[in-house]
């Protein structure tokens, strides 16, 4: 990815489609992922299609109704766990911020 892809696709991104994405690699699953979050099936499929348009990478594979991701995905989705995690990490912080503020 060049450089001005990334910094598109880097002011494109949410933190609710990494924790999506996040979502998707753990759970395996449209449908897992979508209960999970408490979300439809079709919001998570319609987000993570989005992730892939701004991305400029097929992530999954399959037809509209069973999608799965690709086996060389994982990796690219192993990074984005990494920031979830991270931004797992924040919450308490920045809810003792809170607090104390």
């Amino acid at each position: 990815m060049s450089q001005p892809s990334t910094e598109l696709f880097l002011s494109r991104t949410t933190l609710r489609q990494i924790e999506i994405m996040h979502a998707l690699d753990h759970h395996g699953s449209m449908s897992k992922a979508a209960k999970a979050l408490g979300m439809s099936v079709a919001n998570v499929s319609r987000v993570s299609k989005r992730f892939e348009t701004n991305l400029n990478v097929q992530l999954f594979e399959g037809d509209g109704r069973r999608r799965v991701l690709r086996k060389e995905a994982r990796d690219i989705l192993g990074l984005f766990k990494a920031l979830h995690n991270t931004i797992e990490d924040l919450r308490p912080r920045i809810e003792r911020l809170r607090i104390e503020a």
